[in-house]
């Protein structure tokens, strides 16, 4: 699988915050917040949490 690269000072940089969160609240709280897509989009990003 092709890892997709986020440049730094961007826009793509900005959008992976509320990603991240939605995956994190998937994490913590599956019963009450399911979003597997952003799962799979945070584990394809070349990117440094």
């Amino acid at each position: 699988m092709e890892k997709i690269h986020i440049e730094k000072n961007t826009v793509q940089e900005t959008l992976v915050i509320p990603l991240y969160a939605r995956k994190l609240c998937t994490q913590q709280f599956p019963n009450l917040f399911c979003d597997k897509k952003s799962m799979e989009l945070i584990e394809r990003l070349d990117y440094d949490f």
